[in-house]
């Protein structure tokens, strides 16, 4: 089996990130490893890990190890909702990610000789960020913000630009930054505003994936090695989904009507489902310039044919039991579908389920898309920092060094023992490929990450598709496209002001 390796940018985002590096970048990852395997030698590094043999060299913090900040408060703004993960870790429970949270915490502040404090945020909404902005208060260093709260901020000149400037402290070329989203956020190469990586463990959380049932699978006759095979060939597209979608479907209940308690190939009960098999397809909602500024580009024709896939998937397969109200844990657990659409976060749900299951990305549009994608949805926790800050330097070393701990003391946890061992039932080394794939894969969109300043261009599909259900995009989009390049227009004009 001839394996490829995803493609982690496109050549337009490694020049573009490559413009605002300050420092050079070293080595890949080393926290995607199967854990049975040896971990290879990391770059040159001089700061060895804690507890790693002598012989191992390590990536360098580009934080200087001399750096000080005399006891200095740091103080983190959290939002949450029901699904988040903040990092805002008091104390000791036992639990490994917790627990792997704190230790890098209390790491990272002995070294720079800072306390963190957190304050929370009480729900989503970016009032108090806004508030303090108005009021001329520097009350807050950090802030690990819900996207789509946060993200029109910059519209109003309220957030930092993160961009390589004398002084700071980040080097984005190092992995533990995900350089792809960082890159897809920006309007151009001079504007940063917001950032995504390790620090940050929500972003690789709230990333999509697929879940397949191999119990259902064997039991239809078909062998989740050549799944496997499809999806690590690059051959993992719509049509071999909806292919093996439409031979599943069983009227359990006999009263010859489609509901919960038959078994499907496909079942969906969320409206973000169009999202993230829009964006991990590969579909776009903006391309960009010559000079890495995005213009629209979302009315093309493949994003028509998505439209008339996802519409035959939900709604002309008969395997599929396309979004109905449903609890997808319950519909696991009885064995009653084969794939569902689901993020990493939400594995916690399906922790106890007793039916066997993998990991799979979504798939490709068709075979002539280059990579596949996991889009971290909008809900996720990413970091910004207030532009009233007189503390960006500072903040920055600070957010350099937790991606550095967190990159080897917390994912390593998450990702090779809670994710790798503990919630997947295959412990074959192609599983452990496809999870590496589908992180490697993480990115989100321009149109998508500015999207409630753009006129929900990128969700409108969500009501066409799934309320009206219809597949008349071209219509549906040139009704608002004026409004859309106005608001286009409005923004970028906004977002690459210099503050």
């Amino acid at each position: 089996m001839t394996l490829t390796k995803p493609k982690r940018l496109s050549a337009f985002l490694l020049a573009l990130l490559m413009l605002m590096l300050p420092l050079a970048g070293c080595g890949e990852s080393s926290a995607n490893a199967d854990p049975e395997e040896t971990e290879p030698t990391q770059g040159v590094g001089t700061e060895p890990a804690d507890d790693a043999p002598e012989t191992e060299e390590k990536l360098v913090c580009s934080v200087p190890g001399d750096l000080k900040m005399s006891g200095e408060s740091v103080r983190f703004l959290h939002f949450r909702d029901v699904q988040t993960f903040t990092v805002d870790v008091e104390e000791l429970s036992g639990e490994l990610l917790n627990d792997a949270v704190f230790n890098s915490n209390q790491k990272v502040m002995e070294d720079l000789d800072c306390v963190f404090r957190h304050i929370e945020n009480d729900g989503i909404e970016a009032d108090k960020v806004t508030n303090a902005y108005r009021a001329g208060d520097d009350i807050y260093e950090i802030v690990y913000g819900t996207q789509w709260k946060v993200a029109p901020l910059t519209l109003q000149h309220m957030l930092a630009n993160l961009n390589g400037r004398e002084g700071y402290y980040f080097d984005y070329e190092k992995p533990w930054w995900y350089r792809n989203y960082i890159g897809e956020a920006m309007a151009d190469s001079g504007h940063t505003y917001f950032l995504a990586g390790d620090a940050s463990p929500d972003v690789f959380r709230r990333s999509s994936m697929m879940i397949l049932n191999t119990d259902l699978l064997t039991d239809i006759g078909r062998d989740v090695s050549d799944i496997y095979e499809l999806v690590l060939n690059g051959d993992w597209t719509f049509d071999r989904l909806s292919e093996i979608v439409g031979g599943v479907y069983v009227d359990v209940g006999g009263n010859g009507e489609r509901d919960e308690r038959d078994t499907y190939g496909y079942a969906t009960s969320a409206t973000i489902t169009v999202d993230h098999f829009m964006i991990d397809c590969g579909v776009r909602g903006c391309s960009r310039d010559e000079e890495g500024v995005p213009y629209l580009d979302f009315n093309t024709p493949d994003t028509i044919r998505f439209v008339e896939l996802l519409y035959d998937l939900l709604w002309n397969n008969n395997g599929s039991f396309g979004y109905q109200i449903f609890e997808p844990v319950d519909m696991l657990e009885g064995s009653r579908v084969l794939f569902l659409n689901e993020n990493f976060s939400r594995l916690d749900l399906y922790r106890n389920v007793e039916t066997n299951f993998t990991i799979l990305p979504l798939p490709k549009l068709d075979d002539t898309v280059e990579s596949y994608g996991s889009l971290t949805h909008d809900d996720a926790n990413i970091l910004c920092i207030p532009a009233i800050s007189g503390h960006i330097a500072s903040s920055s070393a600070v957010l350099e060094k937790m991606g550095y701990c967190y990159y080897y003391e917390v994912m390593p946890d998450y990702y090779d023992v809670i994710l790798k061992t503990k919630y997947r039932r295959d412990s074959s080394d192609a599983a452990s490929q496809i999870i590496d794939l589908i992180h490697d894969s993480m990115t989100t969109d321009f149109g998508y990450f500015y999207n409630y300043s753009l006129g929900n261009m990128m969700l409108s599909l969500r009501s066409m598709i799934l309320i009206d259900k219809s597949k008349d995009f071209v219509s549906t989009y040139k009704r608002s496209e004026k409004i859309y390049e106005r608001m286009l227009s409005n923004l970028l004009e906004a977002v690459r002001e210099d503050n």
